[in-house]
């Protein structure tokens, strides 16, 4: 499946850590687990 910003996933967030300059979210995404990095 191509991905975009219009598709719809089933996601669950599993954990967010907030440090002072980013963010570290968890995401499960159909059983795998994404990590993201955000700069706040």
């Amino acid at each position: 499946m191509r991905i975009s910003a219009r598709n719809q996933i089933k996601r669950t967030v599993r954990d967010v850590k907030r440090g002072a300059t980013t963010s570290h979210v968890t995401v499960d995404v159909g059983g795998s687990n994404v990590d993201h990095e955000c700069v706040r």
